[in-house]
C-alpha cells in the first residue's frame, strides 16, 4: 500500500515479544507513527522494534489496562489503532482504517473483527471465536482502557461505527503456551472473584465446565474446526475448573460442599 495515513498512531505494548513483533511492525508500517510500550523485555524485542522506527517507551507492567493507557498518552495523533504484539493488520484493514478516517462524520470508534489463530496457525472460526470484534479505533481523547488485571476493554466516548476487515490474532504457539496461560490467569481470576466475594460451589465447579464446552464445542459447532477445535475448547472448560478450583482453595477446601450446591450458582448476595 502506497498510501501512508497522517493522522493516525498505532499503538503496542510489549513484553519479550521477540518471536512475533516484527510482523507486527511491519503491518503498521502505514502509519503516521508507531508507539512501542515495553513492559521490561529481556529479549530482542526493543531491539525490533526500534529498527522498524518505532517510539519506544519503559514503563513497569502494572496490568494490562495501565500500559495499554499508557501508550495511548504517547500518540500525538487524532486517531489511535491499539494493537497486541501477537496481531497483525492486514493490507485490506489498513485501507479501509485510512477510509474510515477521512469519512469518520460522527463516528469517535470504530470495532475490528479479529481472526484467532491457534497452534498450527489454524483460524478457529466456530464455537464464538469469530468474528470476535474488538474496539480498537477511536479518537484520542474519546477512549480509555477499563476493567480488571487481565480482561480490559476500551469505553468510548461518542458513536462507534464498524468495520469488516480484520485483525489477525497469533496467540498460544502451541498447547504448552496455552496451559501456561491458564495456570498465569485462572489465579488472577480466582484472586478476583475472592474479592467479590463470590464462592466456590458444585455448580461452578461440576457444570459449569461441562456446560461450557457444551455450549461452544456443540451448540456453537466449534467442532468444525477440527482437531485444534476440539482441544482449545477442552483447555478452554478445563480454565472455568481450575479457576473455581483455585478459588475454593482460598476459601479452604473443607468447607465446599460440591453436592449440596450442586445448583448454587456460587455469587455473592448482592451479585451482579
Amino acid at each position: 500500500m502506497n498510501e501512508k495515513a497522517d493522522n493516525v498512531s498505532v499503538v503496542i505494548i510489549a513484553q519479550n515479544e521477540g518471536r512475533i513483533i516484527s510482523r507486527c511492525l511491519e503491518s503498521a508500517a502505514w502509519a503516521a507513527e508507531i508507539i512501542v510500550v515495553d513492559g521490561g523485555s529481556t529479549d530482542d524485542t526493543v531491539k525490533t522494534a526500534l529498527a522498524y522506527g518505532a517510539k519506544v517507551f519503559q514503563h513497569k507492567f502494572e496490568g494490562y489496562v495501565e500500559q495499554k493507557n499508557f501508550a495511548i498518552s504517547k500518540a500525538s495523533n487524532e486517531w489511535v489503532l491499539s494493537v497486541d504484539a501477537d496481531e497483525i493488520i492486514e493490507k485490506s484493514l489498513s485501507e479501509e482504517i485510512l477510509s474510515a478516517v477521512k469519512n469518520a462524520g460522527a463516528f469517535d470508534g470504530y470495532y475490528i473483527p479479529r481472526k484467532n489463530f491457534y497452534y498450527t496457525n489454524r483460524f478457529l472460526r466456530f464455537g464464538g471465536l469469530y468474528p470476535d470484534r474488538q474496539l480498537r479505533l477511536f479518537r484520542k481523547g474519546k477512549g480509555i482502557f477499563e476493567g480488571g488485571r487481565i480482561h480490559e476493554g476500551l469505553k468510548l466516548r461518542g458513536e462507534a461505527g464498524a468495520l469488516k476487515n480484520a485483525l489477525l490474532h497469533y496467540t498460544k504457539p502451541g498447547i504448552e503456551a496455552h496451559i501456561n496461560t491458564v495456570n498465569r490467569y485462572t489465579g488472577l481470576e480466582a484472586e478476583k472473584s475472592l474479592s467479590e466475594g463470590k464462592r466456590a460451589t458444585g455448580y461452578t465447579l461440576l457444570i459449569k465446565p461441562a456446560a461450557y464446552f457444551i455450549k461452544h464445542y456443540f451448540l456453537k459447532l466449534g467442532f468444525l474446526d477440527g482437531p485444534e477445535g476440539l482441544i482449545y475448547h477442552l483447555i478452554s472448560a478445563h480454565y472455568v475448573f481450575i479457576k473455581e478450583i483455585k478459588l475454593a482453595e482460598k476459601q479452604g477446601l473443607n468447607n465446599i460442599k460440591p453436592m449440596s450446591t450442586i445448583l448454587d450458582r456460587g455469587k455473592n448476595k448482592g451479585g451482579r
